[in-house]
């Protein structure tokens, strides 16, 4: 596919780029946001294709796709922008951009998918390494560590990009230089990480978001998530079978890292599950979506969100604070921190042992001098 090189501009738009997915269609590309995936569900017969990992749509479409992402920095490869030429006489037009050469792109999904990459990680690392060809002044080929360094940089100077997110664009150009391009690269160190605490409710907050919702199903959802410290990926994808009522566990299949394990079932959470279940039948998913399937990730942080404002909870907190108060209260009680890591599923304890500066049942204790002294 022949693309058309096109000087690189400094937006502050976030950008997504169309490729031509040949037989009348249009893929688009764009790092994994909910933003990004909500916007792909709005345009008419668009969807995710698992083989290729990207969203695609036909091309009759187009008007409806720069429409849904008229906000947004639109990179288009020159198969692509004739391909919908026809629409481009009426609506603004598609910046052309250069992206990765067929036989690298493929060489690269295939070689993530082999290495059994989640879903996720496969389409960021494409993400990553199509906004590094498009980085370069030069064939992607002929790059160096130089480039390489240049274009990390540029991700905090241009974005203020965080520590993980540069962490992440290292190993994706890793992976793309050492296995798919076949040479060695001295991208090695990594800069050191952000040591943010995680956002955290007290118990009241907690049981005041879980029991806001008056919809029996969402207020189901949320308390599991609670009460079991799940991710919301796996509250999602939640299957009836895995709630084992008699033992009081929850099976978490594949969970971050392919990892299946086992967290508690809450007695009050199943008395929960059984009044919703009795209600709504579900079939196969625990929690489904009005058009079948699961429900969407983006729909249970909805939930949370409109609990959370409801309540008026003014804290910078997301429903993974739901999972992060889990574990904080489960310390406060005295729970052995090496039971939490299994609970959460970590696979590092160091990652478990955050909560220790969160969990603050004794710290709290302590009276400031202040507090001693006496009033004027």
């Amino acid at each position: 596919m022949r693309v058309v090189s096109a000087r690189r501009r400094s937006t502050g738009k976030r950008t997504v780029t169309l490729l031509d997915a040949g037989e009348g269609k249009l893929a688009a590309l764009a790092p994994y946001s909910d933003d990004f995936a909500c916007l792909m569900r709005s345009i008419p017969h668009s969807r995710w294709n698992p083989v290729t990992i990207r969203w695609e749509f036909p091309v009759s479409e187009g008007g409806a796709f720069r429409k849904a992402f008229d906000e947004w920095l639109i990179l288009a490869s020159a198969a692509a922008s004739s391909a919908n030429g026809a629409e481009r006489k009426t609506d603004m037009p598609l910046t052309a951009a250069p992206s990765l050469p067929p036989n690298i792109a493929a060489a690269l999904l295939h070689s993530l998918q082999a290495m059994k990459y989640s879903r996720s990680t496969i389409h960021r690392y494409i993400s990553i390494a199509e906004r590094y060809a498009r980085f370069l002044d030069s064939p992607l080929l002929d790059s160096r560590d130089e480039d390489a360094t240049r274009f990390l940089a540029s991700l905090e100077q241009d974005s203020g990009a965080s520590a993980s997110t540069i962490n992440q664009a290292i190993s994706a150009l890793r992976f793309l230089f050492c296995r798919v391009l076949g040479r060695e690269t001295s991208l090695s160190r990594r800069p050191r990480s952000d040591r943010r605490l995680p956002g955290v409710l007290s118990r009241e907050e907690a049981n005041r978001i879980v029991t806001a919702p008056r919809n029996l199903k969402h207020r189901a959802l949320l308390v599991l998530a609670y009460s079991a410290g799940l991710r919301v990926s796996e509250i999602a994808t939640l299957r009836i079978s895995d709630v084992d009522a008699a033992r009081g566990l929850i099976l978490v299949r594949c969970g971050k890292g392919r990892k299946d394990r086992y967290t508690i079932l809450a007695k009050k959470a199943n008395r929960l599950l059984e009044s919703y279940i009795d209600l709504y039948h579900p079939n196969e998913w625990l929690f489904e979506g009005q058009n079948g399937g699961h429900l969407s990730i983006r729909s249970i942080q909805e939930v949370f969100n409109r609990a959370r404002d409801r309540i008026g909870i003014t804290k910078n907190v997301s429903i993974h604070s739901l999972r992060h108060s889990f574990a904080t209260h489960l310390l406060e009680d005295g729970t052995d921190i090496r039971y939490i890591q299994e609970l959460l599923g970590h696979v590092n304890a160091k990652t478990t042992q955050i909560y220790t500066h969160i969990a603050k049942k004794d710290f709290l204790r302590i009276r400031s001098p202040y507090d001693r002294t006496e009033e004027p």
